[in-house]
This record gives structure tokens, C-alpha cells and sequence, in this order.
């Protein structure tokens, strides 16, 4: 007997990227990129929504990174060595990040109701 809430085709599987794009920022940053890459590059062989999510994903942990440290490394050479470069780092560090964990909870969601991530089409 089949739950009335039960799925009439089976899961596309686009959830497993966006939960190691999540790990990668949250808990296990080297690894969950390396998975996530590793993903990415077996992505040709998965559904679409699945590669959407998985491009996605990686496209956002890459850019992350770049506007991260580069942020960080404006800073230091525009203060230099003096207080004012760690609450500027620190602030402009925590900002990016709480915003791309955000979105990662946002794709997280479109993921689970197996529509495509809110990102460039082109991108994908």
C-alpha cells in the first residue's frame, strides 16, 4: 500500500550535491570541495536536474572563495598591518559567507522540490 504522500517517480538525487556544497562551507571545507569537484566531474553521467544543481554548486564554491580572499587580500594591502584590516576582513568575510550559506539553503530547498537552482542559466 503506497503513502498518500509517497512519490510517484523516483528522487533525482540534485539534493546530494547541494548538501556537500553545504558541508564544504559549514563543517568540512577541503574535503566537501573535493567531493563536490569530484561530483562535478562524474556529472555528465547523472540527470539534468542533478547536473544543474551540481554545477551550480561548484560554480558558487569557486566564486565564494574568489570574492573571499580577494576581499581579504584588497583589505590588507589598502590598511595594511593595523587594526582597521581585521574588522574589515573579519566583517566583510562573515557577510560573503553568511550569504552563501544562504543560498545553499535557498538551492537546498529548490532541490527537494526537484526545481532547477537560482542561478545563470547560461551557467548551467
Amino acid at each position: 500500500m503506497q503513502y498518500s504522500g509517497a512519490r510517484n517517480k523516483p528522487a533525482s538525487g540534485a539534493i546530494v550535491p547541494v548538501v556537500w556544497y553545504l558541508l564544504n562551507l559549514l563543517a568540512t571545507p577541503v574535503i566537501g570541495f573535493v567531493i563536490l569537484f569530484w561530483l562535478f566531474i562524474k556529472s555528465p553521467e547523472t540527470n539534468e536536474l542533478r547536473r544543474a544543481h551540481t554545477r551550480a554548486a561548484l560554480f558558487m564554491s569557486l566564486i565564494g572563495f574568489v570574492l573571499i580572499s580577494s576581499g581579504v587580500l584588497i583589505s590588507w594591502m589598502a590598511f595594511g598591518d593595523v587594526g582597521h584590516f581585521g574588522t574589515f576582513a573579519l566583517v566583510w568575510a562573515i557577510a560573503l559567507h553568511t550569504g552563501f550559506v544562504l543560498w545553499g539553503m535557498i538551492s537546498l530547498a529548490q532541490a527537494m522540490s526537484d526545481k532547477p537552482p537560482l542561478f545563470p542559466a547560461k551557467w548551467l
